[in-house]
């Protein structure tokens, strides 16, 4: 694996990976700064060979929900959508020199050949899709595409890697075959499978010049020995930009990462960018003393179920507002002194105090490059998200806003980052651009629109699951605040809007954009009081110590002996201050009586918990107070604690089964009727994630999860998962015990199968594409079982004086005969299937199969039920010696099965849709230390 540290930009998704190098802060005590690395991309034979590497392109619609921007006045759309006919489905690199409208070119369609939100402590998060495989983390329908992409244990090996040992037999393969994805979409560059940072998060992103064709740039993650699928990455295109490029993807917790590019032809200067932001010592106290913004619960709840209809129609003053402030925007001043309320500018809105914002010293930012740019006054707010993983934890985010500015600065020569403000998953916000925040600052994220806009963006990916409220709070605080000083009084659908309403891209992902109509409602609330709801706090307490100096009471003698005062309400407040956070929680849950003393947690430094009648209340300054009932409650003692950390969520009921899950720091509880209350984390979580969780084959966890020595393991309702470092995780029947080594049919093909090592001279697991002549074949069709025959006629006691006895015995076969003929015709069921095409995840001659399906097919033909993946038929039935082997029998290595055929050292097997099902040649199975289990007999 090569390591590498690149620059990557854009509005949402950069793996942070790299180095990178920018001048020295203005007023922060960094001691390190990003590192940037640009590699030229080409494309990588190793690259290619990389198990997945050519896994297909996933063509989908262009830009999801782009009719949003029908509800836009002209004067507020993108070019694109004003003239659709010259907005390409896919990024076109000819035509984007004049498309200079919409930042990202979404192009994740075009090249093929043929609601929940997400809650968040401020921690890091084990998870690789979005933290947790609970329920509210993904959508049904991202569920359910991974669990397609996961079915089989062997999808990964069977459909992808090439072959390593055969060159001489891959010749027949023509470069473009080769650099084809398998749905035949043409590869025009491919990396090789980079390293990137383990004890922070980093970016990676693409730049180019030109491009003749039609182009799709695709990133994929791997996570342990687990890769993820291929993301495509938007395009950004920004008027300071010095080159092309795509937006930046952030990368958390990954061992590594590989970047292709498809089209016709290779764009030229293509580079890789790489950028690892490091972690500083300054970062932890930067998120210290940057407090989230608490919103109250005033307008929330409303606003949860708001009719979007409240905030569709703008006043015709507001329309006029906004009509000349965009005139006045043609023209952009360097420096320009402006000040809020001046004539430009209606300030027809009451003042709203500025909410807690990081500066830019604190998270380290490098100076802007030149003199920031002022427009009279913003028009509207912009809406994006960064995109790339959500795992990361509180004091991540400092090092991640470095890189981004990094990749933008860096990596494709802009100024300054794009975004004016940058909010984390946490509520916290930060000043991103430099320049008077104050003001109008022209940034650079949208396109075409970056003069008379304020864009903020939140960091991570949101089109499964929305950031959590405490953030859309934030982010409605602020552009409430920047509304308010510029003259806008109310939020509509034409006011505050999505990136994607302005640009061809998705962002800010489906479920975020679903919550637009929410954070208008929430702005238009605070607009309204011309208040934060902080601030109305103070008012309270303000009213109520006039109240109390009105009754002209003594203060001292109202708090021991007067609770019927009029200052009863400043004595409860000053009683509910004196409560702590956990006393303070159960009250507000409703919880009852205290039944113990509040205590320490044993293992977490500064954690406490207290028993109350209808529930334990566990509390730290990290993860805040969450509460544990019935089996949950029971189960969390001992290992569980140590293991999983304190809670971070409530219980969540209305799983299958009527089953209940609750998060904690390093995983999750499952409790179902049937299996009780069993918790999960780490790598087997992620793994079981990926195959749908409770609602997939695996079911509820039966036991809790044990790791020990590099080996883990947990039992199942529909198998017993086995995981073993540098070797991935192998599903075994649920029934018995394993001891000792594993082996792993879903490897992904850069290490060597645990107890292989001798005959499988590191070679990887094979994806199915060996050898496909038959140069070896030579006719053996002598059976070996006439010798078995021999050697049980002596049982045979059918010597005796009638004939008639003698016949009747002849006719009835032996064991033996009974065990050829079936042999005989499952070798006869392989043949008749010669040609079906391969279909990872198939299991039918119709439809077409993978290799397990083929082998589970033809056996199943005659009465043997095998199970479905590689590594479940490897324990089927008993290993012989490769002398031995019959036809019939399976030949197997991880990730690759097939059926021994009659003719010497060949096989039948279902290989990939390059050979589909045939007969061909297992020397190079051998090679990688091929196993024979036999079945029959």
């Amino acid at each position: 694996m090569k390591y590498l540290l690149p620059t990557v930009a854009g509005c949402a998704s950069v793996a942070l990976v790299g180095t990178l190098a920018v001048t020295a802060p203005t007023a922060f005590a960094a001691t390190s700064s990003p590192e940037v690395s640009k590699e030229s991309l080409k494309v990588s034979e190793d690259g290619l060979k990389a198990p997945g590497a050519r896994e297909s392109s996933e063509s989908t619609a262009t830009a999801a929900n782009q009719s949003a921007t029908t509800n836009l006045p002209n004067i507020f759309k993108s070019e694109t959508a004003l003239a659709k006919a010259k907005a390409p489905d896919i990024v076109n690199a000819a035509a984007s020199a004049s498309a200079t409208t919409g930042t990202a070119e979404n192009v994740s369609a075009g090249l093929s050949s043929g609601p929940d939100e997400a809650e968040s402590s401020e921690e890091s998060t084990p998870s690789k899709s979005e933290q947790t495989p609970d329920e509210d983390e993904k959508s049904g329908d991202q569920k359910s595409e991974d669990a397609e992409k996961s079915e089989d244990a062997e999808g990964e090996g069977e459909k992808d890697s090439s072959e390593k040992s055969e060159s001489k037999d891959d010749e027949d393969i023509s470069g473009s075959v080769q650099q084809k994805t398998e749905d035949g979409v043409n590869i025009a560059l491919i990396s090789d499978v980079l390293d990137v940072p383990s004890n922070n998060p980093s970016l990676i992103g693409f730049t180019f010049s030109e491009a003749k064709s039609n182009i799709r740039i695709q990133v994929r993650v791997k996570h342990g020995s687990e890769w993820g699928s291929w993301d495509t990455l938007d395009q950004e295109q920004q008027e300071e930009a010095q080159n092309k490029g795509s937006e930046p993807m952030t990368v958390s917790n990954a061992s590594g990462v590989q970047m292709r590019i498809l089209g016709d032809s290779a764009p030229s200067d293509a580079e890789l960018v790489l950028v690892d932001p490091k972690r500083d010592a300054g970062d932890a106290q930067a998120v210290a003393e940057n407090a989230p913004v608490d919103l109250d619960q005033q307008g929330s709840e409303s606003a949860e179920g708001a009719d979007d209809a409240s905030t569709d129609e703008a006043t015709d003053a507001e329309a006029t507002t906004a009509e000349n402030v965009a005139a006045t925007n043609g023209a952009t001043v360097t420096n320009q002194n402006y000040v809020p309320g001046s004539s430009t500018v209606s300030t027809v809105a009451k003042k709203v105090s500025k909410p807690k914002i990081g500066s830019r010293s604190s998270w380290g930012a490098k100076a802007y490059k030149g003199s920031p740019d002022y427009a009279s006054g913003i028009k509207q707010a912009v809406v994006h998200h960064t995109s790339g993983s959500n795992s990361y934890s509180a004091e991540d985010v400092p090092g991640i806003i470095r890189g981004i500015q990094a990749y933008h600065q860096q990596g494709r020569g802009w100024n300054d980052i794009g975004y004016n403000v940058v909010a984390d998953k946490y509520g916290r916000l930060w000043q991103a651009r430099g320049g008077d925040i104050s003001k109008a600052v022209i940034g650079a994220h949208v396109s075409g629109h970056n003069t008379g806009t304020f864009g903020i963006s939140v960091l991570g990916t949101y089109n499964s699951s929305a950031p959590p409220k405490k953030t859309r709070d934030a982010v409605a605080s602020a552009i409430a605040w920047k509304f308010s000083i510029n003259g806008i009084s109310k939020a509509t659908k034409s006011n505050l809007v999505g990136h994607r309403d302005l640009g061809q891209t998705d962002c800010p992902g489906d479920a975020f954009y679903a919550k637009l109509g929410e954070m208008r409602s929430t702005v238009n609330s605070v607009l309204k009081t011309g208040e934060q709801p902080g601030d109305k706090k103070d008012d309270d307490k303000s009213k109520d110590d006039d109240k109390k100096d009105d009754s002209k009471k003594d203060d001292d003698k109202s708090k021991d002996d007067d609770k019927k005062s009029d200052d009863k309400k400043d004595d409860d407040k000053k009683s509910e201050k004196s409560k702590t956070e956990i006393e303070k929680y159960a009250a507000k849950h409703k919880l009852g009586k205290a039944v113990g003393k509040e205590h320490s947690v044993k293992g977490h430094k500064g954690a406490k918990s207290q028993k109350f009648e209808k529930g334990v209340v566990y509390w730290s300054k990290k993860t805040g107070a969450y509460h544990l009932t019935g089996a949950i409650a029971s189960a969390y003692k001992g290992d569980a604690i140590a293991d999983l950390g304190l809670p971070t969520s409530q219980e969540k009921g209305g799983l299958e089964d009527g089953g209940v899950a609750q998060r904690f720091e390093n995983g999750s509880f499952y409790w179902s009727k049937d299996t009780g209350a069993h918790y999960t984390s780490g790598t087997i979580m992620n793994y079981w994630g990926d195959k749908g969780t409770v609602k997939g084959h695996l079911g509820y966890p039966k036991s809790d999860v044990s790791y020990k020595d590099g080996r883990g393991e947990q039992l199942f309702e529909g198998a017993r998962l086995v995981w073993a470092e540098g070797y991935g995780t192998t599903e075994f029947s649920p029934k018995g015990s394993i001891a000792g080594g594993v082996t792993d049919g879903n490897a992904p093909g850069d290490s060597t199968p645990p107890g292989d090592t001798p005959t499988d001279d590191d070679s990887p697991a094979d994806s199915g594409e060996g050898t496909a002549d038959d140069e070896d074949s030579k006719d053996d069709s002598k059976s070996d079982d006439k010798s078995k025959d021999d050697s049980k006629k002596d049982d045979d006691k059918s010597k005796d004086d009638s004939k008639k006895d003698d016949d009747k015995k002849k006719d009835e076969p032996t064991k033996a005969e009974k065990i050829a003929a079936q042999r005989a015709s499952i070798i006869k069921e392989a043949k008749a299937h010669l040609g079906v095409k391969y279909v990872w995840g198939g299991t039918s001659p119709k439809s077409g199969w993978d290799c397990s399906g083929y082998t589970q097919y033809v056996y199943g033909k005659h009465g043997i039920d095998l199970p479905r993946t590689t590594s479940q038929q490897r324990y089927a039935g008993k290993e012989i010696s490769i002398k031995d082997a019959k036809a019939g029998d399976l030949i197997w290595i991880p990730g690759h099965i097939g059926i021994i055929s009659e003719t010497k050292g060949q096989m039948y097997d279902a290989g990939s849709p390059r050979t589909n099902t045939t007969k061909r040649s297992y020397s190079w199975m051998l090679d990688r230390g091929a196993k024979v289990i036999r079945v029959v007999g």
